[in-house]
């Protein structure tokens, strides 16, 4: 008998604050089962490049109280930036049994 894993793609905020990956919030990334994960704002903006912008406007927070804030498989960053968030999350909602590489060729082919 075969064991399946699953690999998370994205969990948002309200999910990894309050568990096990809640220390993401002092690294910005981690590495989970083998895939790196990294939180991004609702515009795909890792959170790295949120903190360098919100020094240079002086504001106190990279990503602000409310805003979402998830945590994002690096590999599939680019495809939450280019879909927007609201698109992206419905596509995984949509496809939630299926492969990686099938989840690449569906949001490379949409639109």
């Amino acid at each position: 008998m075969s064991k399946t894993t699953f690999d998370p793609i994205c969990m948002s905020e309200e999910f990894w604050a309050n568990s096990q990956f809640s220390v993401v919030r002092y690294y910005g990334k981690a590495k989970i089962g083998g895939h790196e994960y990294i939180i991004v704002n609702k515009e795909g903006k890792d959170i790295f490049e949120c903190s360098a912008e919100a020094e240079k406007a002086g504001r106190e927070k990279a990503i602000e109280p409310g805003e979402p804030a998830d945590l994002v498989r690096t590999d599939f960053v680019k495809h939450y930036r280019r879909l927007g968030r609201d698109r992206f999350l419905e596509l995984l909602k949509a496809n939630q049994q299926t492969s990686d590489k099938e989840l690449e060729k569906i949001f490379k082919e949409t639109k």
